[in-house]
């Protein structure tokens, strides 16, 4: 009979503890709800005033965050990323081309876009698109340097691009073309419509007439 008073008693006790036990747990986890909460709700209104920058090459220091200043990385990442973009023909340039126009075009200004239009055209005309894939790439050991971009005031840049492009025909793999150019193009502020371009940059076309340096075929 003792034996299970003794027993009881230590089932009540250990009964007790656990109450307590939970009843600690469930301070805890509403504590932690409320700060994930809090997180969140700070985290959404400083997505509103924050730009994150991610350069081509991140630094051992990691990412660059500011509020208005652009880093010179940032602006020839974007002229690279959207021009090399613009240069790639999958399958055919006929239709490669003009939709490649087509999807950056929140990335460039209308002007611009116009003028890469008419390029296509005189393309066309020319019979340069029909059944030619193209590829651009940089060339190997031209990689950023912060002399790669200058800025001339304004909310405008200069941003300078050695690249290669090759073009070859789909239907036989010959190649075509296959040169080394120099560009100058020429960027700009342009916070329009952050769901579509979320840069909040364009290229506006080119600073000076873009130059062969050298012809391999």
């Amino acid at each position: 009979m003792v034996c299970s008073e003794v027993f009881y008693m230590k089932f009540l006790n250990a009964l007790d503890e656990s109450k307590r036990l939970i009843k600690y747990l469930l301070v805890i986890v509403s504590l932690l709800s409320l700060s994930n909460l809090t997180t969140e709700f700070f985290w959404h209104r400083a997505q509103d005033n924050m730009t994150i920058y991610i350069p081509p090459k991140i630094p051992s220091s990691g990412l660059q965050t500011t509020g208005k200043v652009v880093p010179s990385a940032t602006i020839y990442g974007f002229a690279f990323y959207v021009w090399q973009s613009l240069n790639h023909w999958s399958n055919n340039g006929m239709q490669d081309y003009k939709q490649q126009i087509t999807d950056y075009s929140a990335y460039l200004t209308p002007s611009f876009k116009n003028s890469l239009i008419e390029d296509y055209n005189n393309l066309l005309n020319q019979g340069e698109l029909q059944d030619r894939i193209r590829v651009m790439q940089g060339l190997t050991g031209s990689e950023y340097s912060p002399t790669d971009v200058k800025y001339v005031g304004h909310g405008t840049w200069i941003v300078y691009l050695k690249m290669r492009l090759t073009e070859m025909m789909n239907s036989n793999a010959k190649i075509v073309k296959d040169i080394q150019v120099s560009y100058a193009l020429k960027v700009v502020r342009y916070d329009i419509d952050p769901n579509s371009n979320h840069w909040g940059l364009a290229i506006a076309g080119f600073a000076k007439i873009p130059v062969r340096d050298k012809t391999i075929v």
